[in-house]
């Protein structure tokens, strides 16, 4: 989403995925980065989100859990 953010110019959205990448990277090795959230400067880092269905069948192959 960074690279994204650069790529449309977008402030917001860069200066939003710098805390992202502090603290996720380390939220990410533990396994507490909530299942569904896309990531973008507008979403609270910690919101669960629904998948939609067509994706869910996309990657039904390579859940692991």
């Amino acid at each position: 989403m960074l690279k994204f953010g650069f790529r449309i110019k977008d402030t917001r959205e860069i200066v939003g995925q710098i805390p992202r990448l502090l603290v996720g990277g380390v939220k990410s090795f533990v396994g507490t980065i909530p299942v569904g959230n896309t990531g973008g400067a507008n979403v609270p880092p910690l919101r669960p989100m629904e998948i939609p269905e067509d994706l869910q069948a996309i990657l039904k192959p390579y859940r692991y859990n």
